[in-house]
């Protein structure tokens, strides 16, 4: 069974997903240290994925050592980067290498299974193909085989030559079987790229939607606030404008009393001095 090693290399964090099970590939991960990097060994047996948890400071730590053993590694079928401060300078950097795809902050596990999926099962379908081409081209050594007992057996020229353009087309078809895979091998590898790219675009429109969410929710909650600091403004002027009514009914009270007592004390005064009313 063939191994996906999928080499997490960071300098304290973990691999983000749990790890499933395909039913033809045994896939692994294998933590590295950034201090560890020698301790890589590409086999060309294996599907071999690279995932970078760094800081900017770590990529410029690692970048040369990326370029010269992962980025020109034909074993190699991808390097994905993750960076928390630093994704943008590392996308300027990469973005001309097609083995790159630098994921953004933070992390979609779900995405992130995807694109691993799809690169795992590409690449295994890949060497499939180079099973099958080698297979034949092996073949060709049989014919040729029987080409020497052909020309052995037949001492007449005819038959030689027959049976040597039976061999030579056998041998063409299988050039042309060995083209036709290499095309397919080709298109498999585009629509690979291309599915991660509109995969990494798909991330992007997401990742914008939740930003539009959560603005919407924090001007929802400021309109509620200021609603709410409103009512209780309202709710304070009704109460003053109680304390005010309340004053001057007492006011009015009060005055009439006043009234009251004066036109008695004139009376009382009246009766006093004697004057009639």
């Amino acid at each position: 069974m063939k191994t996906s090693n999928i080499w997490n290399l960071s300098s304290q964090h973990p691999f983000p997903i749990e790890i499933w099970k395909h039913p033809k590939i045994k896939i692994q991960v294998n933590q590295i240290g950034l201090a560890e990097l020698e301790r890589i060994q590409i086999s060309a047996n294996d599907i071999h994925i690279f995932f970078l948890q760094v800081s900017g400071k770590e990529w410029s730590q690692v970048q040369n050592y990326i370029k010269k053993n992962v980025e020109t590694n034909p074993f190699v079928s991808i390097i994905l980067v993750h960076s928390e401060d630093a994704a943008v300078q590392i996308q300027e950097e990469v973005k001309t290498n097609a083995k790159y795809l630098v994921l953004e902050n933070p992390i979609h596990t779900r995405e992130l299974r995807i694109i691993l999926d799809r690169v795992i099962q590409a690449d295994f379908y890949k060497a499939a193909a180079l099973e099958i081409g080698n297979s034949c081209l092996a073949n060709v050594g049989f014919f040729e085989g029987v080409f020497s007992l052909a020309h052995q057996e037949y001492d007449d020229s005819k038959k030689e030559n027959e049976a040597l353009r039976s061999i030579l087309k056998y041998e063409e078809q299988v050039k042309q079987s060995q083209a036709g895979i290499n095309a397919a091998m080709e298109k498999v590898t585009d629509l690979k790229n291309q599915e991660l790219i509109e995969l990494h675009e798909r991330i992007k429109i997401s990742q914008q939607l939740d930003e539009l969410r959560e603005k919407e929710l924090k001007q929802a909650l400021e309109l509620q606030k200021a609603t709410e600091q409103v009512l209780n403004y309202s709710r304070i002027e009704e109460i003053n404008l109680d304390k005010i009514l309340r004053a001057q009914d007492r006011l009015f009270e009060y005055t009439e009393q006043e009234i009251k007592d004066l036109i008695e004390e004139n009376m009382e005064l009246k009766k006093k001095l004697g004057i009639s009313q």
